[in-house]
């Protein structure tokens, strides 16, 4: 029974795809401009990915994409692919993070009908909102 339910943990984790909603950007005074200051990225299929900061040049926005996955390891990969997908169909060159919401693990205990007890870890999911943007000012 312990094995079972450690299983079903693990796999949880490793199966299951990024979840996206992409929604483009309109404005009432045209595109969103910004200058960007600077911050920390990744580069995930050759797209950046910026978790703190903004790029440091100007860039418009495209639009926002809410990515949704399990934090963890696995999740969070997953999330940065699905991410990188979505800046190559919208065309852009980035992805910029709004906000974090959720995530976190938490420790499980189940007990059988047979008293048996088992514990592992649960990981919750996280969802994650970027803009998509592209860069007007190539290097």
């Amino acid at each position: 029974m312990k094995r079972a339910i450690i299983s079903f943990f693990v796999t949880t984790a490793l199966l299951g795809c990024a979840q996206t909603n992409y929604q483009q950007f309109e404005g009432r005074n045209g595109p969103q401009i910004i200058e960007g200051q600077g911050g920390t990225k990744e580069v995930v299929n050759g797209f950046e990915i910026w978790d703190n900061g903004t790029p440091p040049r100007r860039y418009q926005v495209l639009g926002v994409v809410a990515v949704e996955d399990f934090d963890n390891p696995f999740g969070n990969q997953r999330i940065r692919v699905a991410l990188a997908e979505q800046i190559k169909a919208a065309g852009g060159d980035a992805a910029v993070v709004v906000d974090l919401t959720g995530g976190g693990s938490g420790f499980v205990t189940a007990v059988n009908s047979r008293g048996q007890v088992a514990t592992g870890t649960s990981f919750v999911k996280k969802t994650a909102r970027w803009q998509i943007v592209k860069y007007l000012d190539k290097k």
